[in-house]
This record gives C-alpha cells, structure tokens and sequence, in this order.
C-alpha cells in the first residue's frame, strides 16, 4: 500500500553539511528532506552528543552565521559573529565551513 503519510510529515533523509568548530566544541547544519514536499528544514546539531539545538523551530534554509550565532547564544555560548574585513559578511569567530560554494569564517 506505501506510505500513507500527509506530505511534510515524514523525514525521508537528512544530509549533515561539513562540520564546524566554534569555542573548541563541533557543530553542524543537519539538512531535513521530507515527503512529497520540495521543501526542507535545517537545524543545528552539536556533533559531540548529537543533540538538535533547534529542537523548537528549525530554520527554513541554510541559517546564516548570526542565525547560528543566536541559537548557540540562547544555549550559553557566547558567539557574537564579527564582520570579515576581506569579504565585508559576518562570520562567525573561529569558525571556518563551506556554504553556498564558497568558505565562510576565518
């Protein structure tokens, strides 16, 4: 019969994009496919433990530095982004990952 399941309600894959460090501790962005919808969803995971950080409400696309920033903010992490004087973006602060075909971070 397949599956039955109202589409948007069922993860089919989830894809983690490269690692990232921020205060010593790794990261990641956890992209969410799901059923019969070309939609997705992204949250940030904490490698160490795998626990979801935006358990509440995931991002509708690949968050920004500030998104993360703010997220890991509202965990204890003090992770104010800082404006990169080469390419004049806000990075995060010792962090370095490949977005949008291109490194972001120092």
């Amino acid at each position: 019969m397949g599956n039955a399941a109202r589409p948007g309600t069922v993860v089919v894959r989830e894809i983690d994009h490269d690692p990232f460090a921020v205060d010593g501790e790794q990261y990641l962005v956890r992209e969410l496919v799901w059923n019969g919808i070309d939609g997705r969803s992204y949250d940030l995971v904490r490698r160490r433990d795998d626990q979801v950080l935006t358990e509440d409400e995931s991002f509708d696309s690949h968050p920004t530095d500030a998104q993360i920033a703010a997220v890991l903010e509202e965990h204890g992490l003090d992770a104010e982004p800082e404006t990169c004087e080469r390419r004049q973006k806000e990075s995060l602060v010792a962090t370095a990952h490949w977005h949008d075909n291109e490194w972001v971070g120092t």
